[in-house]
């Protein structure tokens, strides 16, 4: 990737460091299609107006990523910059949190950031007398959906008052990888060979101000824990069987996938590979999977998502990524070229963006967590589909984004995730047609 020393940037004084490849990536992507994203958490509990603004004050002196700009010379690498101390703004609304979330959410998926104010984070709070949804939407280059996990989780703690640490900034995360994974043959790595049943790039969907549909279900705590149970039984994940679930329910709600094997985007949180916890940023890499129409048996299917997905996991499979997107990032692509390159690295027919168990409790002192619905996120391609998913306090909250016409899917995976634990034969060629 391409790197500039700071006499290089026009004003050094308040230049951070470059964007790693990744980040630029996003930054690129964005400029022909949005990929901002958003998470929500709702609560229960009494709250004021004014003690959601004050935490999301300490919240955004905690992590340095929530006070940046995307800047630099024409022709020249991007670079974070310190922007000016502004408040990360905070919309309000007023009425039934669990149900006007969707709405709002769906708003800002279509209202872009400017890259040269700061700061690339904003806020939408639902606010009732004894509830409320508190909305995080960020640029994709500055935070990943786990980042805005911790962050929430950051924002309830500060609500409670309880005290906040700075997180110190950290380096991009190719950078990171490659100081903590260091391998002699790194230069010639290749990409891990992928099956590709329908290597048809995809089609990025034109911009005509409609605004995409959100969806949300919250799985039972008793039905949550069959999955997990079930799951491992199976020798497969959890996250295998909601790919398997979105597979087959997909078929019988989006009549397009028809009889095609679906390809199944997974981003991959690579947290713990890079030795870090609660920071703020882009720490994930990529695996997609394929499900093929023709399988009969959905722990079959699960337990190949999981195989497909496995080589991503580990340190050769992030190297390849690691090393495909640096290169491409190295020869100065434009935004046509980006859209290009994603068209044909991820072009799947839907996402499934799982931040399992969420690592923190539901309860911050007079406030409870009731879900965590997100990430809220579209590629940009057409018929795009995103299921987002969390767990909290047992429960499984799916969320799905589209704007396709396809109501009753998460619905659909409820009933194929019940009859698959119950030991019912459930096919994917069990559809109605």
């Amino acid at each position: 990737m391409t790197k500039l020393s700071l006499p290089e940037i026009r004003d050094v004084s308040n230049a951070m460091r470059p964007l790693g490849a990744l980040e630029q990536l996003f930054l690129l992507i964005d400029k022909n299609s949005p990929v901002h994203f958003a998470m929500t958490a709702e609560i229960s509990g009494l709250t004021r107006i004014d003690d959601w603004r004050r935490a999301l004050d300490r919240v955004q002196k905690r992590h340095s990523n929530l006070s940046t700009t995307i800047g630099g010379a024409p022709g020249a690498a991007p670079w974070f910059r310190k922007g000016d101390v502004f408040s990360i703004p905070l919309r309000v609304v007023h009425g039934d949190p669990a149900e006007l979330w969707m709405e709002e959410v769906a708003r800002e998926l279509e209202d872009t950031f400017d890259l040269k104010q700061s700061p690339l984070v904003r806020a939408v709070l639902v606010h009732a007398i004894d509830s409320a949804t508190m909305t995080l939407i960020a640029h994709h280059s500055v935070a990943d959906g786990m980042s805005l996990a911790y962050v929430l989780r950051d924002t309830l703690n500060a609500l409670a008052g309880n005290a906040l640490e700075t997180r110190p900034a950290r380096p991009a995360m190719e950078e990171i990888f490659e100081e903590l994974h260091v391998d002699a043959n790194a230069g010639q790595v290749e990409s891990p060979e992928r099956e590709s049943a329908q290597p048809v790039p995809g089609i990025w969907r034109k911009r005509d101000g409609s605004i995409p549909k959100i969806r949300r279900l919250k799985l039972s705590s008793a039905l949550t824990a069959e999955i997990m149970e079930r799951a491992r039984e199976e020798a497969t994940t959890v996250h295998a069987a909601l790919c398997a679930a979105l597979s087959i329910a997909g078929r019988q709600t989006a009549p397009q996938w028809g009889d095609i094997s679906v390809r199944i985007m997974s981003p991959v949180n690579i947290r713990q590979m890079l030795g870090l916890t609660d920071e703020c940023g882009v720490f994930i890499s990529a695996a997609q999977s394929v499900s093929d129409a023709n399988s009969t048996d959905f722990w079959e299917v699960a337990r190949k998502v999981k195989a497909d997905i496995a080589p991503s996991q580990t340190s050769p499979g992030v190297r390849a990524l690691v090393t495909q997107i640096g290169q491409f990032i190295e020869d100065g692509p434009s935004v046509s070229d980006a859209a290009g390159f994603s068209a044909v690295a991820f072009a799947a027919e839907a996402m499934v963006t799982n931040l399992g168990r969420v690592p923190f409790g539901h309860k911050f002192s007079d406030v409870e967590l009731q879900a965590v619905w997100g990430p809220c996120v579209l590629r940009g391609f057409e018929n795009d589909h995103t299921i987002g998913a969390a767990t909290v306090n047992g429960s499984l909250c799916l969320a799905h984004t589209s704007f396709a016409s396809s109501d009753g899917l998460l619905e659909a995976m409820e009933d194929v995730l019940k009859d698959a634990c119950s030991g019912s034969h459930i096919t994917t060629s069990s559809r109605e047609d």
